[in-house]
């Protein structure tokens, strides 16, 4: 289904507020000790490890779910990186409930990713990298939300540009605007109330994201 928002030009919307249908993103990220924690309001752990774990990965990877932590009753999915024993796994399932530091719990832990509400994630990840998957992933599911079908992630080098100056960004439905042939997305690297203060392109025709 295709919902144009805020677009006079090539839409006649009766209802403006169809844009409050739509959920904001907020993303925070900053680094640890062991590697980067990345906060996403709209991503569900699921969703999150398969877009850390690789397909050519998964044959040198252990994953790990369970429920339970320091923070309150939540789910969580972890990748460890080659096999692991029962007794390590054990271990591990136990640590992680009881850690603030989860990537600490095993030195081949690649990734740990913790929901509460199943509609936001807290992600522990070794490599800057998958910190940028996480977020091009969600602003990617964002964007399919608005548009109503499937549509590709932004590379990471563009979620990295806009990502660096503050480690926070928010998108708001109120100030994405759908056209015929692209998406006009805006950011604001301040505060989840603050005006854009940059913009993300995402072009239709040709799947494909770019900077302003």
């Amino acid at each position: 289904m295709n919902i144009p928002i805020h677009n006079s030009n090539n839409w006649n919307i009766a209802e403006p507020s169809l844009a409050s249908l739509f959920s904001p993103l907020r993303v925070e990220l900053a680094e640890t000790d062991e590697g980067w924690c990345v906060e996403i309001s709209s991503l569900t752990p699921c969703d999150a490890m398969m877009a850390l774990t690789r397909e050519d990965s998964l044959e040198e990877s252990t994953i790990l779910s369970g429920s339970g932590s320091t923070c309150g009753k939540s789910q969580w999915v972890a990748r460890v990186y080659g096999p692991i024993e029962v007794y390590e796994a054990e271990e591990i399932v136990h640590d992680i409930s009881n850690s603030i530091a989860p990537l600490s719990t095993h030195f081949n832990m690649q990734s740990i990713v913790t929901s509460k509400d199943g509609e936001s994630v807290s992600a522990h990840v070794r490599d800057y990298d998958d910190a940028l998957t996480l977020i091009a992933t969600a602003i990617s599911q964002y964007g399919s939300a608005m548009i109503g079908e499937s549509i590709a992630s932004p590379e990471l080098g563009l979620v990295d540009s806009i990502l660096h100056r503050t480690g926070t960004i928010s998108i708001r439905p109120i100030e994405t605007e759908v056209f015929s042939s692209f998406m006009d997305v805006g950011i604001s690297t301040i505060g989840p109330v603050t005006p854009a203060d940059s913009t993300l392109i995402y072009d239709i025709f040709s799947d494909s994201w770019h900077g302003d």
